[in-house]
């Protein structure tokens, strides 16, 4: 079978890329012909299974238009003649690329990897932490949103358009958590399956012995992480555990302010950041570490992470928000509320007081659960997926931009217009103020 995997990027930036290119290498060993499309920052390449063009990680000017990109997926389509197109990640493409996939008389599979497309700032979560329904519209600014992500009225706007796109398009859509499925039906989906990640990680070869009072984070260093609420709760479980020590294995934007943080807790050296770990250095963490937390505030859909301490027998601490608590069952971690330092202080503490036998039952437990993804068993039941989706009657969806023949332009000008003045600058298109009250957003755009 000839498949093409379109995505934002085509480097492991993230859960979804790694995913995807992990998944691209298991179809080429089962003898399928397959190729990626996706954008890079550093590179522009056309190679045997491989199509990436230049494009920033995110660049508002492209986000409407982009002829350069449009013509490069129009021309590759046609090279490589797909008998399916598996769709990761879109939230950064013109939204003329999603016409193009939405009128392509192909069969589409859409694997959504998180809620950018139900979310202008893809954390799914009000100001105040509790969670939401989505769909961007006038909601969006009635909740205090904007302060976990700031946006306008000019982004939610493209979000709701690239929703009624996305979900306008006659594909199966696949999403590895049961609450994503729940909300992308209630969001317009109409076909939507569950389809968990498998495990692409190696098994741990004997290594480090566990380290009884080690915990461990992995992942980047962002405020959606949560990671400021692990340092709050660490001075409450050293008070009860002074030989406690945490590992923070990543960077990002949050590194500098969450070290200033460690320093004003006084957590001393009890605190580890490394950041540049490889992917190939992390079964070493993961057999050394006694507890691996997740202490996510936005609504994860699947971490990978999870998958790896399933696989390498870690017992985890998850944020009960999004899909984190199906991954976690009670037999191989505990969760906390979200955002609660206090109560994730409880939940450590009770971890960290079974006995070692205890805790060695949670680990042979999640080596079991771990079975459950296998990629052989995964790559089964997405072939069968692909096959239902090639006996579909295909037919073309031109989406919600085909009652207004001329948005794309509009939208474009709009957009540069607003890059040329100053944010509050009126929408001076009737258009567009007939469109966006047409998804529900009656007032945003008012003068």
């Amino acid at each position: 079978m000839r498949i093409l995997h379109f995505c934002n990027y085509a480097d492991k930036l993230g859960g979804a890329e790694v995913y995807a290119q992990a998944l691209v290498e298991a179809q080429r060993a089962r003898g399928h012909e397959v190729s990626l499309f996706g954008a890079s920052p550093e590179r522009e390449e056309d190679v045997r299974g491989l199509r990436v063009i230049r494009r920033p990680l995110y660049d508002p000017a492209r986000l409407v238009l982009d002829a350069a990109a449009r013509n490069a997926l129009l021309e590759y389509l046609q090279r490589f003649r797909p008998e399916v197109v598996h769709v990761h990640n879109v939230f950064s493409v013109a939204l003329e690329l999603l016409e193009v996939l939405g009128r392509a008389e192909l069969p589409l599979v859409h694997t959504v990897h998180d809620f950018q497309l139900l979310c202008p700032n893809s954390w799914c979560v009000h100001g105040d932490g509790a969670p939401c329904p989505g769909g961007a519209g006038a909601k969006c600014f009635a909740h205090a949103c904007q302060q976990n992500y700031a946006y306008d009225a000019w982004g939610v706007l493209l979000a709701g358009l690239r929703q009624r796109l996305v979900s306008g398009w006659d594909a199966l859509a696949l999403a590895p958590s049961s609450y994503m499925v729940e909300r992308l039906r209630a969001n317009g989906w109409n076909d939507v399956r569950r389809l968990p990640y498998f495990i692409d990680f190696p098994a741990l070869a004997p290594g480090p012995a566990r380290q009884p009072f080690e915990l461990l984070y992995v992942g980047r260093l962002e405020r959606e992480k949560g990671v400021d609420v692990l340092l709050a709760a660490l001075p409450a479980l050293r008070a009860e555990l002074p030989e406690l020590t945490l590992t923070l294995l990543g960077g990002g934007s949050q590194e500098h302010a969450l070290r200033q943080l460690a320093g004003e807790l006084r957590l001393g050296q009890s605190v580890h950041f490394q950041s540049g770990v490889a992917r190939a250095a992390l079964p070493q963490h993961y057999a050394r570490a006694a507890l691996c937390v997740l202490p996510s505030i936005w609504t994860e859909n699947s971490p990978l992470v999870a998958y790896e301490c399933l696989r390498a027998g870690l017992p985890m601490l998850g944020s009960r928000i999004g899909g984190i608590p199906e991954l976690i069952e009670p037999d191989c971690g505990l969760t906390f509320a979200p955002r609660d330092p206090a109560d994730l202080a409880r939940a450590a503490l009770r971890f960290m007081r079974l006995p070692l036998a205890e805790r060695e039952r949670m680990s042979q437990a999640a080596r079991l659960r771990a079975r459950e993804h296998e990629p052989a068993r995964h790559l089964d039941e997405l072939e069968q997926l692909y096959a239902t989706a090639r006996t579909r009657a295909r037919r073309p969806t031109p989406g919600p931009l085909a009652d207004y023949p001329d948005l794309l332009a509009v939208l474009q000008a709009l957009g540069d217009e607003r890059r040329a003045q100053p944010p509050s600058a009126p929408a001076p298109l009737q258009t567009l103020r007939d469109l966006a009250r047409s998804l529900g957003l009656p007032k945003i755009l008012k003068n």
